[in-house]
């Protein structure tokens, strides 16, 4: 018999599954500039506006499901962000498109992608929290190795606004569906809700007294610097291999990419648990910045696969870490709230990355600056990685 803890980490499994569309953006971009003539700018500002908002929902998001429990939250993300690919299907325009995408799915991803992972960690002990977010955000990275060629197929028979209906209804049944089977426990007094045994943090209270300190302000830096890294190239990976490199298959880059980044979630929850966080995001960032240089070696073909699977390990790792340092370092009682602060940074420093890439290439016709301007803020984070310790160490 399947128990509740493992049901309730399967639901939220498919409902992240489902949200991940967004990591198939590219294959939305591409058929946008092929189909209705946009510009790379213009096919990318959809998918940076719903960074932002998705970012900046992530706290209401995390507060509803505070307050009212994740099922409701579930739910009505499942609709909304249905209806909101839907009614990019039946637009042709960049700022129906913006608001349908950008507005309304990133508003309504937020209180999915919000309310799956507490929920799920709530049922299980804090040596296993690492694994089970592992898990459960393993499926979101593992969304665009089937959502990318799904939505290219659909794209080249049907073209690219039908595949925005197709995707809609999807979302619209599956979510909604998944929703009926989310719950959380009742108080088991042998689970600490609080902070884990052993983190050695005293960083607890509510989200006002958590944001003074200087380790939740590290932390939100750098999760804005390196979601930055990886968004930049997973919204551009179809246009880098043919402006690059000149090759017209990088839509399978972008399976690529989210197969590793799906397991570099998985690997990173349990690294987490059995070397800590500090060491995995020392091996995180470190391999960031080894996936720039592969970009920049001038190599061809095999550095531009070698740097997307590289770069797909790295961003899927630190997907999984930082919310296992906020269960760590301030709890689960306000997870929902605290992790939604921190996600901020997603959307108001690493949204600017897609669009600065796309900046970057129109104006130099070459993706070499974006590869540059990754590696510096790799090299940024590697060295806020040991001021966390440090500042995470001093409250001991």
């Amino acid at each position: 018999m399947i128990s509740p803890g493992v049901k309730v980490t399967i639901a939220g499994s498919v409902v992240n599954f489902s949200l991940g569309i967004f990591y198939a953006w590219s294959v939305f971009a591409d058929g946008l500039i092929k189909e209705l003539g946009w510009s790379k700018s213009a096919a990318m500002f959809p998918y940076t506006l719903e960074l932002l908002v998705f970012s900046i929902a992530m706290i209401i998001g995390g507060r509803f499901q505070d307050y009212f429990g994740p099922r409701r939250g579930i739910m009505l993300s499942g609709i909304f962000t249905g209806l909101a690919l839907i009614l990019c299907g039946l637009t042709a325009s960049p700022v129906g498109i913006a608001i349908s995408f950008g507005l309304i799915f990133g508003s309504a991803a937020a209180f999915g992608y919000s309310a799956v992972t507490p929920a799920a960690i709530k049922w299980f002990p804090p040596e296993k929290r690492g694994l089970v977010t592992g898990v459960v955000l393993m499926s979101l990275g593992a969304a665009a190795l089937i959502w990318s060629p799904l939505v290219n197929f659909v794209t080249e028979i049907a073209g690219v606004l039908n595949a925005f209906l197709f995707c809609g209804l999807f979302l619209l049944v599956v979510i909604t569906l998944c929703s009926r089977f989310i719950a959380i426990p009742g108080r088991n007094p042998n689970h600490d809700y609080r902070v884990d045994p052993g983190c050695g943090s005293a960083e607890l209270g509510n989200w006002r007294e958590n944001i003074r300190q200087p380790s939740f302000r590290l932390l939100w830096l750098m999760v804005g610097l390196t979601s930055g890294v990886g968004l930049m190239f997973v919204g551009h990976l179809v246009q880098i291999a043919q402006l690059n490199y000149q090759i017209n298959w990088g839509y399978l880059l972008v399976s690529l990419f989210a197969g590793l980044n799906a397991a570099g979630r998985l690997v990173g929850g349990v690294l987490c648990d059995r070397i800590g966080y500090i060491n995995n995001l020392k091996t995180g960032v470190g391999l960031m910045g080894v996936a720039m240089l592969l970009f920049l070696s001038g190599l061809g073909w095999p550095a531009l696969v070698a740097a997307t699977v590289v770069l797909g390990l790295s961003y899927g790792s630190l997907y999984t870490t930082y919310p296992a340092i906020v269960a760590r370092l301030f709890g689960l009682d306000n997870f929902g709230v605290n992790y939604g602060i921190i996600f901020t940074a997603v959307g108001l420093v690493g949204g600017l990355g897609p669009l600065a890439a796309a900046y970057l290439a129109d104006l130099t016709n070459s993706y070499n600056p974006t590869f540059v301007l990754g590696l510096a803020a790799s090299i940024i984070c590697f060295l806020l990685v040991f001021e966390l310790h440090k500042k995470a160490a001093r409250v001991s």
